[in-house]
Parts: structure tokens; C-alpha cells; sequence
């Protein structure tokens, strides 16, 4: 074999043979058709996924309830409603943004689509139990008892130390009749601590508990001992109850009941005083209920929460409540009128005064809304003007109230025969007026007439046992009279109710002098 150059040498260490070179073009090839092939087959897995995803979704927004005819509703809560159904169907897979929507339904007391939603948003959150209780709370506004029950058993099967849910089971297992199931739920709270509540947000005050939910649920197990028969049973908690929860009224009420069962008359009647002076019954304020109630736009339900908000313990709350209402719908008569008496009874009358104004425009014939301005403009010492307004409320209304208000306008300016003659009116209509009595014995004591101004401190005492001021008024009459025994009684009564009664005190020292 001839040998090679070094020029064929040189040429040989650069240029392969054919055999390799079709070798390595067929690698090459090779190569790139792996990568051809993976990458249509990613992009086929892509598009599937893309597919199914859209599908799931397209599913997803199927099974979302249809929104309703939201055209009579106001603007705010159309557009609330709206605004929420439209994002859930640009996220129908998120159990917040479905979640999002479904409490717009529920806080907007649109209950069944609210239902309906809340069936999603449970499957979507792997059943969370949020989800589950607010759709038993819509069921229950329904009043699908039996889906109610059901929904919280789910509840407290999965977040059990959730006192609300179980407090709410006893009240449902107790109208079932099934007392064992409501003794055991309601003693499963008195286990557990008290839920935290939502922290107050920009502009919206909090809402204070009347008593801790321990108390709504001991209130329940003496329920539960007073059907079946066991009084002191009952008295023996709602004693402890009431010394916890001073200003629990149901408890007091309930006490009266379980003395009087005893024998015990002045216990029970003391009981039932004690009751009358706090707070009717407010509902447990459930701290998931005030989410729904800050998420409303609906005035009917702002309104009704409003109305269950006792005004000493819960004004701010029931105002800015009613605030709310009128804010979503600015003409509702409802809650125009709710404001302007509730800001009357808090002696805000320059506040008041215009919202009655506007009122009265709305509903011309409104009588005793027209003897409110006249209160209000009393309360301002424009006592000219509250004259004209309550003799022509009067007009329309001749009832015990109003005469009583005209009375004490009479009164303010000095026509005190006047005054005495409206007091006197108003209790024809109302013989247990209790300040058409009080303002009638001032009026007969500064005239001189004792007698008559100690039967009206009597009757008032007779009909409200724990009036301070009345005890007080009837001591001091006794006190003129030189009857200082019945005057030391008085004044001992006056000061048993309120210890630190100035003018019984007073009254006490000139006896002792």
C-alpha cells in the first residue's frame, strides 16, 4: 500500500471519511428530531392542560347560581352584587372569590342564591367549615330548621371548639325537644373560651357583647331545668349568672320565674325589676354575624341588626348601622326616621331635627313624628316653636306622650296651671304615665297641695318600686308634713336603689338634725 503525503496526512486529520460523516449527520438528526418531537408533545400536554383547565373552569362558572332580577333593588346593592358575581366568574375556581360572592348573597338577604353558592364554595375550600356554617346560617334565615341543625353538626364535627356553632345546636336540639343534645351542647361552651372578635375598622365602632356567650348558654341550661321541673336548679345558675353579667336581662327574667316557682314573691318580683331596667333580650353577637353585617349593602337587614342593638350598651353600633342603611338608600323613610329618634333619645336634637325635616317631606302625615320635632325643638329650649308643633301633633294624635310633652313646654315657660291641666290630660289617656306622675306631684307640691302631690309619688312608687327620684319626692313631702318616720322610710328606700342619691341624703341629714 502506498504511503499518504504529508500534504494527504495534514488533509486527513481535518476531513472525516464518508462513513463518518453520514454517521454523525445521522446523530444530528437524530438530536433534533427528539427535540422536534418534545416539543410538540409539551405543547400538546399544554394545550390539553389549557383544555382542561378551561373546561373546569367553564364548569366551575356553570354551577354558579344565575344572578337575579336585581332591578328594584337600590343602586348600591346592585352594583355590589354584580361587581361580586363578576369577579367569582373571572375566578370560578377559588373558594375565596366564589366565597367572596356567596356573602354578598347571604349579607344582601338574597338566601338562596346565597345557599346555592355556598354549595360550591364548601366543594371548592375541601368542605371548610366556614363555608358550612354560613350556608346553615342561610338556611336557617330560611327557615329550613332541619338544614340549619344538620349544617352546624358538620360545623362541630369540624372546628369543635367554635362555641357559636355549639350554642346556636342547643337552641335547635332544645325546640326539638331533645333535652339531652341541648344540655350537652350548651355545656360543651361553657368549656371554651370565649370567640375573638373582629377588630373595629376605619369608621365603623365595635360591637360590645351585653355577656359573654357562657351566659346565653347557662341562660339555656336553666331553660332547659325550669321545663322539666327543677327550679332551684335553674336559680342556683342564673344567680351566678347575674352576678357575672349584671346587665344580662333574660337572666334576671328568667330568675323571677324560678323564685316565684319557689315561693319566693319578693325575690322574684326584686328579679323581674332588675329586669325591666336592663337591656331586652339582645341576640349573642356572633363575630362571623358582624362580617356579614359590615359586608351589607342591604338596608332591610342593616336595619333589622340596628333594631336588636340595645342603645345603652350598643348605640354607636346601632347608629352607625342605620348610617349605613341610609347611606346604600338615602330615601328610606324606615331608616330616616330610626336616626332622628335615636339621636332624639341621645339628646342630640340639632342632629336630629334636620333628618325629621326631610321625613316629614317624604311622609306629610306622619303625626307622631311631627310630635318628635316638637320634643326636639323643646330640647333645644326653642319652646315657642315646640308648642305650635305639638298642638298641631295633637291634631292628628291626641295621645299620652304628646300631652305630656306640651305639659312640660307649659311648664318651662311658667303657665304651670296650664302644665298641670296637660299632665292631668295625659294620664287620662295613661293613669301609670310615670312622668306625667312625677311632673304632676312637683307641680302639686310647689303649689302647696301636699296630699294630692304625695298620692302621685305613691302611685308612681306603687308602679315602679325601684324609682329612686319617686321614694325621694315622697320622703321629703312626709319631711313638710312632720311625718319623719314614713319620711326616714323614704329616703331609706331611695338610698337602698341608688346609694348615692344627693337629695336622699340630704333629706336623711335634716331628719338626724
Amino acid at each position: 500500500m502506498a504511503r499518504r503525503s504529508c500534504a494527504d496526512a495534514e488533509r486527513g486529520s481535518v476531513i472525516a471519511p464518508s462513513g463518518l460523516l453520514s454517521r454523525v449527520r445521522g446523530r444530528l438528526t437524530d438530536r433534533r428530531s427528539w427535540r422536534f418531537w418534545a416539543a410538540v408533545t409539551l405543547a400538546g400536554a399544554a394545550a390539553v392542560y389549557v383544555g382542561v383547565s378551561e373546561a373546569r373552569q367553564a364548569a366551575s362558572a356553570a354551577r354558579l347560581p344565575a344572578l337575579p332580577d336585581l332591578s328594584r333593588q337600590p343602586p348600591a346593592l346592585r352594583a355590589h352584587v354584580t361587581e361580586a358575581d363578576r369577579a367569582a366568574r373571572a375566578h370560578p375556581t377559588s373558594a375565596e372569590a366564589v366565597g367572596a360572592l356567596c356573602l354578598a348573597y347571604h349579607a344582601d338577604l338574597l338566601y338562596d342564591q346565597a345557599e346555592r353558592c355556598y354549595a360550591v364554595a364548601e366543594q371548592l375550600s375541601g368542605f371548610a367549615w366556614r363555608w358550612t356554617y354560613y350556608r346553615a346560617l342561610a338556611q336557617g334565615a330560611r327557615g329550613d330548621a332541619d338544614g340549619l341543625a344538620a349544617g352546624l353538626r358538620r360545623v362541630v364535627a369540624r372546628a369543635p371548639r367554635f362555641s357559636p356553632a355549639w350554642w346556636q345546636l342547643g337552641e335547635m336540639e332544645f325546640k326539638a325537644g331533645r333535652d339531652n343534645r341541648a344540655d350537652e351542647a350548651w355545656r360543651r361552651v361553657l368549656a371554651l373560651p370565649e370567640p375573638a372578635r373582629p377588630a373595629p375598622s376605619a369608621g365603623s365602632p365595635a360591637r360590645l357583647a351585653v355577656a359573654p356567650i357562657s351566659a346565653y348558654a347557662t341562660l339555656g341550661l336553666a331553660r332547659l331545668a325550669m321545663a322539666q321541673g327543677h327550679a332551684d336548679r335553674a336559680r342556683e345558675m342564673l344567680e351566678k349568672t347575674t352576678a357575672t353579667a349584671p346587665r344580662f336581662g333574660p337572666a334576671f327574667r328568667l330568675l323571677g320565674s324560678a323564685y316565684a316557682a319557689l315561693g319566693r314573691a319578693d325575690e322574684a318580683a326584686r328579679a323581674v325589676r332588675m329586669a325591666d331596667r336592663s337591656p331586652a333580650y339582645d341576640p349573642y353577637v356572633d363575630p362571623m354575624i358582624d362580617d356579614l353585617v359590615r359586608e351589607s349593602r342591604s338596608s332591610t337587614f342593616l336595619l333589622q341588626q340596628a333594631a336588636s342593638a340595645d342603645v345603652s350598651t350598643n348605640g354607636a353600633w346601632r347608629e352607625y348601622l342605620i348610617r349605613r342603611a341610609l347611606e346604600f338608600d338615602p330615601d328610606n323613610t324606615d331608616a330616616l326616621y330610626e336616626l332622628a329618634s335615636l339621636l332624639r333619645i341621645l339628646r342630640r336634637y340639632d342632629e336630629a331635627l334636620p333628618l325629621l325635616d326631610r321625613y316629614h317631606r317624604l311622609v306629610p302625615g306622619d303625626f307622631q313624628a311631627l310630635a318628635d320635632t316638637g320634643r326636639c325643638l323643646s330640647g333645644l329650649q326653642r319652646f315657642a316653636e315646640a308648642e305650635g308643633v305639638l298642638r298641631r301633633a295633637l291634631e292628628g294624635s291626641d295621645d299620652a306622650n304628646t300631652r305630656f310633652d306640651l305639659g312640660l313646654v307649659l311648664d318651662r315657660v311658667g303657665r304651670f296651671a296650664e302644665s298641670v291641666a296637660e299632665y292631668q290630660r295625659a294620664l287620662d289617656r295613661n293613669p301609670n304615665h310615670r312622668d306625667a306622675l312625677n311632673n304632676l306631684g312637683v307641680a302639686f307640691a310647689r303649689q302647696g297641695r301636699l296630699k294630692e302631690a304625695a298620692r302621685q309619688f305613691e302611685h308612681l312608687a306603687a308602679i315602679e318600686p325601684d324609682n329612686a327620684d319617686a321614694h325621694t319626692n315622697l320622703g321629703a313631702i312626709f319631711l313638710t308634713q312632720g311625718a319623719d318616720a314614713r319620711a326616714e322610710r323614704e329616703f331609706a328606700a331611695a338610698l337602698d336603689i341608688s346609694p348615692d342619691h344627693a337629695l336622699a341624703r340630704e333629706g336623711m341629714r335634716k331628719l338626724k338634725r
